[in-house]
């Protein structure tokens, strides 16, 4: 187990505290699974595996590119273990993340976009190659290729197997493929009848559709993850973000839980299957906490300037015969278990 047992009631570093998320029941049949910092879970296990196989030089930086949560979890275990790090990142990085990344002992290198055909997610790649060829000692945790991204989750797998039981529908946000593809892994050597649905939005390219730039972060990828296990995936769902935005003010609103718009999207999904099937278990991941958003998602001034209609009807999606026939602002599609090339081609 890396979570680090409490001494006397009291964790050994702030990590451990957050490492587990909460269960809460949200109606009769939909549990959120709530995270303070669900990208800290690979970050720590991804180094801490590092340290152990003596794949790393605690005298050279480790290395990721990420412009969220990622970014974080890896600087927070870095400065309980005095590792130096360093980010590669893009503009649409968060302000005050950026400070919080430097206030922990990181360097944050931002790549702008250019006017090429590449988008930036491929230019922070490339950066990064540019960096490792140059600081060859330097630790890559790799986080979309990675096999250990995966596998940090099967505790939290055994968690969900423990309290709620083997009998369930999980759904979560897909970007880097970890969370949702690394659950189920755990998951369905207990149960091969667990059923996954992952939540994509308009512009990624995780699951077929043409890539474009995408209004909706945190969730969705230009690249193609090799922790993206398609044929993991029952289900895969399309949201818009003008629907992610409305839904986790809902989820706000109707229960306390203070959330980001990843988590709307997959709660929007999952409070529509379970309405559905009354009959199941639904279990929906919540990766972070809605304090970074305070000025945009949950400011109506924000809202308004942004041209978003929260009074829009966004109840009921489009069920697709085809992934070329994907609308906004909400479609989905039977994946059936199936590999990306035996769907997409």
């Amino acid at each position: 187990m890396l979570i680090q047992q409490k001494k006397q009631d009291v964790y050994l570093n702030y990590s451990s505290s957050i490492f587990t998320p909460k269960l809460i029941k949200v109606s009769s049949n939909m549990t959120v699974a709530l995270f303070d910092l669900m990208k800290l879970i690979p970050a720590k296990h991804t180094i801490l595996k590092a340290i152990e196989e003596k794949k790393l030089d605690p005298n050279c930086p480790i290395v990721e590119t990420s412009s969220g949560t990622y970014a974080l979890g890896m600087a927070i275990v870095c400065a309980e273990l005095k590792l130096p790090f360093f980010i590669i990142s893009d503009p649409i990085i968060d302000n005050n993340l950026k400070n919080r990344l430097i206030s922990l002992g990181g360097e944050v290198q931002l790549v702008s976009s250019s006017t090429d055909s590449m988008d930036v997610q491929t230019l922070r790649l490339n950066a990064l190659n540019d960096y490792l060829a140059n600081n060859p000692k330097a630790f890559w945790t790799a986080q979309y290729d990675n096999p250990k991204n995966r596998e940090s989750y099967y505790d939290f797998a055994e968690l969900l197997l423990n309290k709620i039981g083997k009998d369930f529908t999980l759904v979560g946000a897909v970007g880097s493929g970890g969370s949702t593809c690394g659950t189920i892994e755990r998951l369905r050597q207990d149960n091969n009848n667990i059923k996954l649905i992952g939540v994509d939005t308009f512009g990624s390219a995780l699951f077929g559709l043409e890539k474009k730039p995408r209004k909706l972060r945190g969730l969705g990828n230009s690249l193609l993850p090799k922790n993206v296990i398609h044929q993991y995936f029952d289900w895969v769902h399309w949201v818009s973000a003008d629907c992610a935005y409305k839904s986790v003010r809902e989820l706000h609103g109707s229960t306390g839980l203070f959330c980001g718009p990843t988590t709307g999207a997959a709660f929007h999904v999952a409070r529509w299957y379970a309405n559905i099937h009354k009959d199941e278990q639904v279990v929906f991941i919540s990766p972070d906490p809605g304090h970074r958003y305070m000025n945009t998602v949950y400011d109506d001034a924000w809202i308004q300037n942004d041209g978003i209609d929260l009074e829009q009807d966004f109840s009921q999606p489009m069920l697709l015969e085809k992934l070329v026939d994907a609308i906004e602002p909400w479609s989905y599609f039977n994946w059936g278990r199936r590999t990306y090339q035996e769907v997409v081609n």
